[in-house]
């Protein structure tokens, strides 16, 4: 592929989009004002269309896509490899050319790399299909036979990518190193190929827009996004069991049960926002996607101990109940701490990290692209919130008492 070199002038045509991100994930979009550059009327407009937060196409202005073979196949070498070991290979051919590589018609569609030479033409050169062709594209040309499929020249390689068919002549052989005598041994000498002229096989990808504008979403990073999608949550507090009071007695060897009366987010939210930017003549459209995972939520249980749990903690469906013949406590709880001391007041508290990471896609009517962006610009990494006992996220003091043994008698045996 040969991309021509180009000035490239960039403009920004888009509004201070106020990003409204909330836990239901509800979508901002940055739009377009008026600018000294406005934007042009778009001989392909295929508009911008998000599904399932993913961008599938975004491509307007005065780029036109061309409807065309996108057919690449896979790179690697002709030559097979050799037969197994200890096999005599007399007379047998090498492996077959992988079919998936070939097209409907048997030829191969290469993608050769070309160089200017002193004459103006172009030198073509790939080595896995043992393409080298000095003077493969003439010099001059006439710049208006540039529709796709037209045989290459100087004037219209810039802004093409350049095909070539590849046509087998030949399939690999095996020569022997020691005819008739064993071991063999010997090499698989490769396809034998014959090439066509080359010629505009599509459009060449248009640059892309400059790293300092894919980094710069259209709302703030850092901690002030932090505090823009936290701001609608609730942060509630902690439930237990003994309860509901925040000071209720809770007992030894018992399940004391915690939750979270909180609305934060369970599982991870998907927030987008986009901007629009033009970039010689084509207007560009890039969806910053945002991920809101929440991680796990550490309890500290006030002796001494912690322990972790999913983000998804529910109240019990039942309380715990004493089971006199295994002597033992039932556990319906999701989180729950068995103290094994007496204590005059213990303290629960939980905490939870999110994290915030962006990625952004946008179309350049050739290819969609996807790049990660970097939320906390210090440490060039996603950002994180931590919600805590400052918060709310606490409970207690909570005595822990003694419970009185229960006395059990085993009912009579039946009467005779």
């Amino acid at each position: 592929m040969v991309r021509a070199m180009r000035r490239i002038t960039v403009s920004l045509v888009l509004s201070a989009a106020a990003v409204a991100l909330n836990q239901l994930g509800v979508a901002a979009e940055g739009g377009i004002n008026n600018s000294t550059n406005p934007t042009p009327t778009p001989q392909s407009s295929v508009g911008v269309q998000i599904a399932l937060n993913q961008l599938q196409v975004g491509a307007g202005g005065t780029y036109l896509p061309r409807a065309t073979p996108q057919y690449i196949p896979p790179r690697g070498t002709v030559s097979i490899r050799p037969g197994s070991a200890g096999a005599d290979p007399q007379g047998k051919p090498c492996p077959p050319v992988a079919q998936t590589q070939s097209t409907s018609t048997g030829a191969f569609l290469i993608f050769p790399t070309f160089t200017m030479n002193a004459l103006g033409g172009y030198d073509g050169v790939e080595p896995d299909f043992g393409y080298e062709q000095p003077y493969a594209i003439p010099p001059g040309g006439d710049p208006s036979q540039d529709v796709i499929g037209e045989p290459a020249t100087e004037v219209t390689v810039p802004g093409h990518v350049i095909g070539v068919l590849a046509n087998i002549r030949s399939y690999g052989t095996w020569q022997d190193a020691t005819p008739g005598v064993a071991p063999y041994g010997g090499h698989c000498a490769g396809a034998v190929f014959t090439f066509g002229t080359p010629f505009l096989a599509n459009n060449a990808p248009p640059p892309p827009p400059a790293t300092t504008i894919v980094q710069a979403p259209p709302f703030a990073q850092g901690a002030a996004l932090v505090a823009e999608i936290s701001h609608g949550w609730h942060i509630g507090s902690i439930a237990t069991l003994p309860g509901p009071a925040p000071t209720a007695t809770t007992y030894v060897h018992i399940p004391t049960c915690a939750w979270l009366q909180s609305g934060v987010p369970q599982q991870p939210v998907q927030l987008h926002a986009i901007k629009a930017v033009q970039e010689d003549g084509l207007t560009l459209f890039l969806v910053y996607n945002l991920t809101v995972t929440p991680g796990a939520v550490t309890w500290t249980w006030g002796d001494g101990t912690q322990s972790q749990s999913g983000p998804d903690e529910q109240p019990p469906s039942a309380i715990p109940q004493y089971n006199p013949t295994a002597q033992t406590w039932t556990d319906p709880c999701a989180v729950s701490h068995r103290y094994p001391a007496v204590s005059s007041g213990v303290g629960i508290s939980a905490s939870q990290t999110f994290t915030v990471s962006i990625t952004v896609s946008w179309s350049d009517g050739v290819a969609v692209h996807t790049a990660p962006v970097a939320c906390d610009p210090v440490t060039q990494g996603p950002c994180a919130l931590t919600i805590g006992a400052a918060d709310g996220w606490s409970s207690g003091p909570h005595p822990v008492a003694q419970i009185e043994p229960v006395p059990y008698l085993p009912p009579p045996p039946p009467a005779p």
